[in-house]
């Protein structure tokens, strides 16, 4: 359709905007093979297996990013701190963690991940192969565009960070160490939903000891849970 005078004249009066950075694109090839309704008829014929959910949580637009991944079979939510918001930094906390976990171990905490379409999101090979062999160690699947609700126990779990770092504060001032603090208080701290047990009580009890100290879980006390700003302040 022609554009009228008025969207003429509007054009010709619209000063040019300031670039604000790069423009994140996806990929959506990416999600071929990898959809939700996939996701569905793969748990229908695996059963048994270890289903994780992966998000970010947002600081300061442009700033520094959480990566966060929940097991639905225990709600132990791993998190990690990165410098942007990109598929490369996912990539790499997950090829930190093959080597940290060894490839045994990495294959039985992460079997399926279902996550949202978001750009960080858009590489799911590097996550899902070994990069030497090209096996495949999990699958990657994404939410219904705009059906985030399809992996709610991740984002209810964020309720817990977002005690700690309020919605629309800067992370450009923590480190994977203050992060690990935190993690280690939210999985600490008991649900009703377990009986009164705890993430961390439930994740060493199915994976063992040595996998929990591997990841850098640690048990803090419930008379020492905090979780409110002055946890993480400086």
């Amino acid at each position: 359709m022609d554009a009228g005078n008025c969207d003429l004249r509007r054009k010709l009066r619209m000063p040019k905007r300031k670039k604000s950075g790069p423009v994140l694109r996806v990929d959506k090839r990416c999600h071929i093979g990898r959809t939700y309704e996939d996701y569905q008829n793969y748990i229908s014929r695996h059963h048994e297996a270890v289903i994780s959910q992966m998000d970010s949580v947002i600081g300061r637009k442009g700033g520094k990013v959480l990566l966060t991944i929940l097991f639905k079979n225990c709600d132990l939510q791993l998190m990690y701190i990165r410098e942007r918001n990109t598929a490369a930094s996912v990539s790499a906390i997950f090829q930190a963690l093959k080597k940290q976990l060894g490839m045994d171990r990495f294959t039985s905490l992460f079997q399926v991940i279902l996550t949202d379409r978001g750009s960080e999101f858009t590489d799911p090979v590097n996550i899902e192969c070994d990069q030497e062999t090209g096996k495949i160690q999990c699958r990657v699947f994404y939410c219904d565009p705009m059906n985030s609700n399809q992996k709610s126990n991740c984002e209810r779990n964020h309720e817990f960070i977002r005690y700690v770092i309020l919605k629309g504060t800067s992370m450009d001032h923590f480190s994977q160490t203050d992060i690990m603090k935190l993690m280690n208080h939210i999985n600490s701290y008991p649900r009703k939903k377990w009986n009164g047990q705890t993430p961390l009580d439930l994740f060493t009890q199915i994976y063992g000891q040595e996998t929990t100290t591997l990841l850098g879980l640690e048990n803090i006390p419930s008379n020492s849970i905090d979780l409110t700003p002055a946890l993480l302040k400086k």
